[in-house]
């Protein structure tokens, strides 16, 4: 597997990339690419033109969950479609058919969701809202919707709220997915995530259970830890974990605030991510 960060907070050094808060990633396994998140601009698009990647050859497009900064990015995919004759639809994939819902944050009056229709969607893509595990190619899965399996993790629900059966309603971003990657050896894994709404150790958890890895090879993205909305006893009990988890290749990255990135690279070393990394497992 390989992955290029296409957009994240910060670009690598002297690389010159466009970076934003935002995150998308391109995934290539085998004969199979992927485009992981949209950001919420164009960068992602001008980025990939400098890397050599013709965004066109994805097969599928997955969008982690439904904020700006991860599929605002959308409609500019459509306008590069359109100007450049694409001729086929990939496969759209979403976890959670709360993906469409409407979402605002009433804290700076401004809307955090989906901002394309899905009538619209539905002309670019193949749609597919798959809640399930799905194996993309032998050793590639996308993950669905991540299996809970701490009391610690997702204890508050996200400011914004979701417009659901004719109301404002708390919102645990239910879509939030990621990819998991089983090394040939069979003993270890690999996970590209975004945002981590339900939370890191949930999610390494979870891709250790689909792959029957033990061990944690790389992790690549989010954390959503940031010191005015985690308590203390989740950010103790996330060092705990993986401190104990052992991770080789730690880039952990966007939506992660510096005080909270101090905390894990002392339980766990970190890498540097940036717009530009590239990252191969095998």
């Amino acid at each position: 597997m390989k992955v290029t960060l296409l957009l994240e907070n910060n670009s690598l050094f002297n690389r010159f990339l466009n970076a934003e808060h935002g995150y998308s990633a391109w995934i290539e396994d085998e004969d199979i690419k992927i485009l992981y998140d949209t950001g919420y601009s164009d960068k992602y698009i001008k980025n990939a033109e400098e890397l050599g990647i013709d965004l066109r050859k994805a097969d599928y497009v997955i969008i982690s969950h439904a904020h700006y900064d991860h599929c605002g990015g959308l409609k500019y995919l459509l306008k590069y479609y359109r100007d450049k004759a694409m001729a086929r639809k990939p496969v759209l994939l979403v976890a959670h058919p709360d993906f469409f819902l409407k979402k605002f944050e009433f804290n700076w009056s401004v809307s955090l969701g989906l901002d394309v229709d899905r009538e619209i969607l539905d002309d670019f893509f193949d749609v597919q809202i798959v809640a399930e595990s799905v194996w993309l190619t032998k050793n590639l899965v996308y993950m669905g919707l991540t299996e809970i399996s701490n009391d610690f993790e997702r204890e508050f629900p996200q400011s914004p709220k979701k417009f659901k059966n004719g109301k404002w309603v708390d919102d645990f971003v239910p879509e939030d997915t990621q990819l998991a990657y089983k090394h040939k050896n069979g003993e270890e894994v690999s996970i590209v995530a975004s945002c981590a709404h339900y939370g890191i150790c949930n999610i390494i958890e979870y891709a250790r259970k689909l792959t029957k890895a033990v061990n944690v090879h790389t992790y690549l993205g989010g954390s959503h830890l940031r010191r005015e909305e985690v308590s203390e006893s989740q950010m103790r009990r996330t060092c705990e974990f993986l401190q104990n988890t052992k991770i080789k290749n730690f880039y952990i990255c966007h939506d992660t605030d510096l005080p909270c990135k101090l905390q894990l690279a002392n339980v766990t070393p970190i890498l540097e991510a940036g717009v530009g990394l590239i990252v191969e497992c095998e």
